[in-house]
């Protein structure tokens, strides 16, 4: 063998070659499904569409961040961590007494908590600073048994505009966060909207079959 025909035979692949053989035996062996599953995982596991009364669209966050630590409080003070929903992805809808979309969204929430067959939590939290106020509003709704918490001291969320650093960003109110099963912010929707529709609880079961 000659001097230069041993060089070629050291001489490694080139990484565009290989790349684009790689890409030649996907569409070999799936066709154009083969090359879409290699170039674009993410897009084939979109969750479906989903739009608030305003027509805001729902946004899916990309990373996740873990926010299985953070603890909320309800009305009499006592704390639950988000970590003890673990295992199936909530719905945590931040309101206020002083929202007026709030009041259209709040009975809806209200009715999901009644349901056992949905395989997701509902969350609601108050932003109120007053408790009384916030819970004066549950009582002239008749919600009876609804449960909220509530974070009066602006650590678990916050507004753009707000000098605190918290785990959830608001938007607009009412704005609502999804936490997937693993206790990571998947994505949020500002405004009101009805969680009860079958469009709503597509979106929701698309988290529950990430297991």
């Amino acid at each position: 063998m000659k001097h230069h025909e041993i060089q070629q035979a050291r001489e490694p692949a080139s990484p565009i070659l290989h790349r684009r053989q790689v890409l030649l035996g996907s569409l070999r062996l799936g066709g154009s499904a083969g090359l879409i599953s290699l170039l674009a995982p993410r897009a084939l596991a979109a969750p479906p569409p989903f739009v608030s009364e305003a027509g805001g669209q729902f946004i899916e966050l990309d990373p996740r961040e873990d926010v299985s630590a953070i603890s909320l409080k309800d009305f009499s003070g006592r704390t639950r961590q988000l970590a003890s929903y673990r295992g199936r992805p909530c719905l945590v809808a931040f309101w206020a007494s002083w929202c007026p979309p709030c009041l259209r969204e709040l009975p809806i929430l209200h009715r999901l908590q009644q349901r056992r067959d949905l395989g997701f939590a509902v969350i609601p939290v108050s932003i109120d600073r007053d408790a009384a106020k916030a819970q004066r509003l549950i009582d002239r709704l008749g919600l009876r048994g609804f449960t909220s918490f509530i974070d009066r001291e602006g650590l678990v969320a916050s507004g753009p505009k707000s000098q605190l650093q918290t785990p959830f960003q608001l938007y607009g109110m009412p704005m609502s966060y999804i936490v997937d099963a693993k206790g990571r912010t998947a994505g949020h929707l500002a405004g009101a909207a009805d969680w009860s529709t079958p469009d709503a609880i597509r979106l929701m079961q698309h988290f529950a079959r990430e297991g």
